[in-house]
């Protein structure tokens, strides 16, 4: 399964745009609108894990735009933490899936070229 693109913005904080520019010549579109408020529909605990894991996201990585894969990960984590055990496995890897495009895996965490 090829790689998904990752945005500009996590590109420039890991450090990827300078290593390899050629990939980024082109005008990527990027949202000049912050995350903002949960949605109203989103209610109960997916509302609070909207929450949760917008305080996680690194400032100017998550925008608008990525409010619709925040919004299925907040249900995800939602229905985990309803019921760890009965979590069906195959849901697993879209919700680590989902938090990892955040920039919220271990793994996207230390590619990220930040200052100490």
């Amino acid at each position: 399964m090829a790689r998904h693109p990752q945005p500009i913005e996590l590109a420039r904080l890991k450090g990827a745009d300078k290593k390899d520019p050629q990939r980024y010549r082109n005008n990527v579109p990027v949202s000049k609108y912050p995350l903002g408020k949960a949605p109203r529909h989103i209610k109960g605990r997916a509302r609070r894990c909207w929450h949760e894991i917008a305080k996680r996201t690194i400032e100017g990585v998550v925008t608008r735009a990525d409010g619709l894969i925040l919004e299925i990960a907040a249900n995800l984590l939602a229905e985990y933490r309803l019921s760890p055990e009965l979590f069906p496995s195959k849901k697993y890897a879209p919700l680590i899936g989902c938090l990892a495009r955040l920039g919220l895996s271990p793994a996207d965490r230390t590619k990220l070229n930040l200052p100490a």
